[in-house]
């Protein structure tokens, strides 16, 4: 777990929640391949040539931009697929609770933090999907809000998500930690709005977080 630009007095956490909330590389891959193929569907094509398609315009990219990676929404979106025809796909192909189940571990975590703290999930999946995985994580009553790319129709790391989830907790974005698993997806750009950020390697970080941030929080006080 790392800590970037923390606030003196943070109001709001947005977590990311795929590969954040839960650790499951099967399913995570899957929704990777259900999309690229129906990608390769639209385009009458060889799934290996819309898989090689997408990768070539994804490597091009973080070469021209220092290394940068791009989410699959924005890669669609270069190669002409709508963000619009992506929420379409990801609603139709996407069933998290068919691989997912409820963590009690994640859901004490979270409702310590809910005591603390305004929360928000921030996905690039649609709403829909956002909210049926943290259901399906048993953990959906601890987030009034999810921000889904259909709320914005912008894909991280666009910094429109992570401004939207400032706007629905009511708080400014200085007083905000954004919480993912991609350095340069989920921490850069709320890093860019004035948000803190917190690195994860996984959903076990998570678990100790609320002991992690009240020993900032102390760290803060003493300092002062």
């Amino acid at each position: 777990m790392q800590f970037y630009s923390l606030p003196s007095r943070i109001e709001g956490l947005a977590f990311d929640i795929d590969k954040t909330l839960y650790n499951n590389d099967y399913y995570s891959k899957h929704q990777i391949d259900l999309l690229i193929e129906r990608f390769a569907k639209e385009r009458s094509e060889p799934i290996a040539d819309a898989r090689r398609a997408v990768l070539r315009w994804q490597e091009d990219y973080a070469a021209a931009n220092e290394g940068a990676r791009q989410s699959l929404g924005n890669t669609f979106a270069a190669l002409g697929v709508p963000i619009e025809t992506s929420v379409a796909w990801r609603e139709e192909l996407i069933h998290p609770e068919h691989f997912l189940q409820a963590d009690e571990h994640l859901g004490r975590a979270l409702e310590e933090l809910g005591r603390e703290y305004r929360i928000v999930a921030v996905t690039n999946n649609p709403v829909r999907v956002g909210r049926a995985t943290l259901e399906a994580l048993g953990v959906g009553r601890y987030f009034p809000h999810v921000v889904g790319l259909d709320s914005t129709l912008r894909s991280k790391p666009d910094p429109a998500a992570f401004r939207h989830a400032a706007e629905v907790l009511k708080c400014a974005p200085e007083a905000v930690v954004s919480i993912g698993d991609r350095y340069r997806v989920d921490i850069v750009p709320a890093l860019s709005l004035g948000m803190g950020g917190i690195l994860v390697d996984g959903v076990h970080d998570i678990y100790s977080l609320p002991r992690a941030l009240a020993s900032e929080r102390e760290l803060g006080e003493t300092a002062d």
